[in-house]
């Protein structure tokens, strides 16, 4: 069977390509004819193929090769048949592009060949308050998503704003297949209901178990919950949001500075977390041997080993497989650090 999605290319292929060798049989005949007629005059092949150009073209330029009456009937033979094989092709052309346009108002199709081809992206389910900002900061990032919303609203602010989005229910298991959820890398679960989060959260888990999802909780008892339903992290916006005003009235430069760092989306400082995996070269070496400042100009603050947090680590510290590396650089610092420890052994 035909695949969908390539069969009306191939009937404006042929419906073009009847026309077309008409058109380059007629340029071959009319160059062929008017170096003939003009072969007397001194004309040359380029004139030839000028003559037949202007005529099928209908530009109207000055005849370089002067024509008797069997060049002029030769001539009119020439503007009939190329011109209306000519407009024809373009009239095919056009009538396709309007029904393909008509066909696909908003780009869903081309959209969903753009997700067909992502892997290890993000996925955010829910594009309102909260997910809108998820989104411009993942925008800002250059790190590619996709947001899945039933929103009407939701579609045309994605579409406003050149977002990738599926136009669906996130808790249905083809609407997360179609937003490609066996490839992606994340999740991002915004909606402002919890029943919703802990069913989407439970069916994302089930198609992809390797998924780092985390997810709103619109109400702080739902947190353990989402937990044990299978989000990675969960939190709630109102508790964050209430502890931030705490901390801005408590350690305004420290919110002020963490505002900066975790800000990804130029080249100020930046913090990153990386992990060290079991077939890293580092993995099994010490801080010293990394020799970061060397290699990167990062620093080091931080190595996390499950719940054991050991800050300005020494230099005799070996890493081992599962450390999570918290770094301090600009973003080409950084990079270079996560090439490093994400070398193969």
């Amino acid at each position: 069977m035909q695949d969908p999605q390539r069969w009306p290319l191939t009937r404006l292929r042929d419906r073009v390509l009847p026309p077309m060798v008409v058109v380059l049989m007629i340029s071959f005949i009319g160059t062929a004819g008017y170096y003939r007629l003009g072969r007397d005059q001194g004309a040359t092949l380029l004139d030839a193929l000028y003559m037949t150009v202007i005529t099928i073209t209908t530009v109207g330029y000055g005849e370089i090769i002067r024509l008797n009456d069997v060049g002029r009937i030769f001539t009119m033979f020439i503007a009939i048949t190329g011109i209306g094989a000519m407009f024809y092709s373009m009239t095919v052309i056009m009538d396709y592009l309007v029904a393909s346009r008509l066909a696909d108002p908003l780009g869903i199709k081309k959209m969903q060949r753009e997700i067909d081809g992502l892997t290890g992206h993000i996925i955010i389910a829910g594009l309102g308050r909260v997910g809108r900002q998820a989104a411009l900061e993942l925008s800002e990032s250059a790190i590619p998503f996709v947001v899945v919303d039933p929103s009407l609203d939701a579609q045309a602010y994605a579409l406003q704003h050149g977002y990738l989005m599926v136009h669906g229910d996130a808790s249905a298991d083809e609407t997360l297949g179609v937003a490609g959820i066996r490839r992606a890398k994340g999740l991002i679960v915004t909606s402002g209901d919890d029943a919703s989060n802990l069913y989407i959260v439970l069916s994302a888990r089930v198609l992809n178990p390797e998924l780092f999802i985390v997810s709103r909780a619109v109400d702080e008892s739902s947190v353990p919950k989402l937990i044990r339903a299978g989000a990675n992290r969960a939190i709630s916006p109102y508790a964050i949001g209430g502890r931030r005003l705490a901390h801005l009235i408590l350690s305004p430069t420290v919110v002020d500075f963490f505002d900066t760092v975790i800000s990804r989306g130029d080249e100020r400082i930046n913090l990153e977390g990386i992990q060290i995996r079991s077939n890293s070269v580092m993995a099994g070496k010490s801080i010293g041997e990394l020799r970061q400042q060397d290699h990167t100009g990062a620093n080091i603050l931080v190595i996390l080993r499950g719940r054991q947090v050991t800050a300005n680590p020494a230099p005799d510290l070996v890493l081992l497989a599962g450390d999570q590396v918290l770094a301090l650089g600009t973003s080409d610092q950084l990079e270079a650090l996560v090439g490093l420890l994400s070398e193969t052994a």
